[in-house]
Parts: structure tokens; sequence; C-alpha cells
């Protein structure tokens, strides 16, 4: 499968991870096995790609270095982005998108703490070690 292009792209949700981090390559795994609708596509922040997909005047300064969500025309970052992309899943995961009851700062608050912490907890790749299959490897976006 070929990886789509930026036509094909427009109105699709789009996870943006950090590729350099260990724990969010990981997340991404969890993502492709459990999203089996295969309605999310995925770019490394490291790409370029977000800054071309997603209108200026709604890219965050500083850019973060975790994951960014879009979906519908808007980007989403930290807790959000993450139950936003729970939706997407199959359950039992789908279920923690419930958790937009809690509020925001203390989700913000949490989800920070460990993106702050995520390269000790799962470590930093220096070089892409992710072997998506034919089928998974059409919905990543260079």
């Amino acid at each position: 499968m070929k990886t789509p292009n930026m036509e094909q792209l427009q109105g699709r949700p789009i996870v943006f991870y950090d590729g350099t981090c260990g724990f969010c390559q990981a997340s991404i795994q969890i993502i492709l096995k459990h999203n089996k609708s295969q309605d999310l596509y995925f770019a490394a922040l490291q790409s370029g790609m977000l800054e071309t997909l997603v209108p200026p005047e709604q890219l965050p300064d500083p850019l973060p270095d975790s994951i960014l969500f879009y979906e519908q025309g808007k980007l989403f970052a930290e807790s959000e982005a993450a139950l936003r992309i729970a939706r997407h899943l199959d359950s039992p995961l789908s279920a923690l998108a419930h958790f937009r009851f809690i509020p925001l700062s203390f989700r913000n608050l949490v989800y920070r703490f460990i993106a702050k912490h995520r390269y000790k907890i799962a470590g930093r790749i220096e070089e892409a070690c992710m072997l998506p299959s034919s089928e998974e490897r059409a919905r990543f976006v260079s």
C-alpha cells in the first residue's frame, strides 16, 4: 500500500508523535494494534508534516515534543489529544475517553509529568526501529 498524499489526508485524524521517544513509539504500537478501523494516520513531529498539514495559526509556540492529535480541522495537545485518540481505539481502551470528566488542568498536570519523564521511562531512539507491516506503513505520513 502506498503512503497517502496530502489530498487523501484532508479530514483524516492524524497522530503526531516524537519519533525519538521510546514511550511514544510504544504508544503508537498500542494504537496500531487497537485501532481496528484503521482510521488513524501517523507522522513523526520531526517529519515536518505538522507544519505542512496544520494551519499556522493553530500551531502552538513553542511546538511540544510529545503527542499531538489533528482531527476535524483542530489540533489537540497533551491529555486532550490522548483522550481523543482513545475514542478511535477498540474496547476496552476506548473507555479511556471517558476520563474527559476530570478537569483539564489536572489531566494535563499528570500528562506533563509523564511527558517530562518519558525518556527515563522508555529511553530515546536515535533511529527508527519500528517496523510496521505494509498495511500499517500506508498509515504513516512522511
